[in-house]
């Protein structure tokens, strides 16, 4: 920890100023971050549309209404993440922590949503993955997992990038401040 972030800590103790990074945007950020909000929003609403057209109205594909929902709701969640890190929105100019527990949160999620159907399961093996023609529940509470997992996966990485780009910002500008 460098003298002058020190400084700006106690400054921040002494201040009463809150000690946890808030998020910070700026207005090209706010912008983008809504476009891709309201993407993964209609994504959402479509997929989940289509779906529950064609479990009424054609044949069921999936044991559980729910389950298909969330495996859409988790879909849309990847997009999301995924667009907003690759046009550099996922952070703000300043503050990560919320999102770096966000990640946790998708990740933990992702682990626990196949538990919770696995566990109390009483079913033989063959019907494990599909049941009577359509994709069992526990088979869509793992591909719903999945995604959760690989969305927590996209914000830890872009997380960690952050982080490195953010240090070497630092270290630039201390170099340059020395010269």
């Amino acid at each position: 920890m460098s003298l002058k972030s020190f400084d700006d800590f106690c400054a921040k103790i002494i201040n009463n100023d809150p000690v946890q990074q808030k998020h910070i945007f700026d207005e090209r950020q706010t912008l983008v971050r809504s476009q891709v909000t309201i993407r993964a929003l209609w994504l959402f609403i479509i997929t989940s549309g289509i779906n529950i057209l064609i479990m009424e109205c054609g044949p069921q594909w999936c044991e559980s209404y729910v389950l298909s929902t969330a495996i859409f709701g988790a879909l849309a969640v990847l997009y999301w993440v995924s667009a907003n890190a690759r046009r550099g929105t996922l952070f703000g100019i300043n503050g990560t922590i919320s999102e770096a527990s966000q990640a946790a949160l998708f990740f933990a999620d992702g682990l626990l949503i196949p538990a919770v159907f696995i566990a109390h399961d009483n079913t033989e093996p063959s019907d494990f993955f599909f049941r009577n023609g359509m994709v069992s529940e526990y088979l869509a509470a793992i591909i719903a997992g999945i995604l959760l997992c690989a969305a927590a996966l996209v914000m830890f990485t872009s997380f960690n990038q952050y982080k490195k780009r953010l240090k070497n910002t630092l270290n630039e500008e201390e170099n340059s401040d020395d010269t």
